[in-house]
């Protein structure tokens, strides 16, 4: 009996699917974390990405910034904005190109950024990991990392894939 054209061989649930179950975990995750973060610092996590990054990477200019957290560039620019009205970061004309600018972190954005990572890192381990082992948990670490490169070897046509 020939298969109707809407019939597959294999019917699949939306809720097997890992894209699906990562968008949920990530949507929740970010949603619990946000609530934390707006209610003890007044910000969220996109605004503590780019705090984050400016401070991991001191004198990043705003084009380096997007390529790091993969942020709008309008939204972005709208984040940097903020973070300077709070005087949590500065901008700053560039030492190596007068037309561009480069950010840093103030001594309170370095102090908030202290309480954010204290707070992020307590939410992760108390409520998303507290029923892992330490074991799972590098097991965890490894599979995504795995992950990843697969991802990025089939992005980049099959580079880097192990021999």
């Amino acid at each position: 009996m020939p298969r109707r054209p809407h019939e597959t061989a294999v019917t699949k649930k939306l809720e097997t699917y890992f894209t699906y179950k990562l968008d949920l975990i990530k949507s929740e995750a970010v949603r619990q974390v946000n609530e934390l973060y707006r209610k003890e610092l007044g910000l969220v996590v996109r605004d503590l990405r780019v705090l984050r990054q400016i401070g991991d990477a001191p004198g990043i200019s705003v084009s380096a910034l997007q390529a790091a957290t993969f942020i709008e560039k309008t939204v972005l620019s709208k984040v940097v904005s903020r973070l300077i009205e709070l005087g949590l970061a500065e901008r700053s004309i560039s030492t190596r190109d007068a037309r561009a600018f480069e950010l840093t972190l103030t001594a309170r954005g370095r102090r908030v950024r202290e309480q954010a990572d204290r707070i992020g890192g307590g939410h992760e381990r108390e409520v998303m990991f507290g029923d892992f082992s330490e074991q799972e948990l590098r097991q965890l670490d490894a599979l995504l990392d795995k992950l990843m490169q697969s991802l990025r070897a089939a992005r980049d046509g099959g580079a880097g894939e192990a021999a």
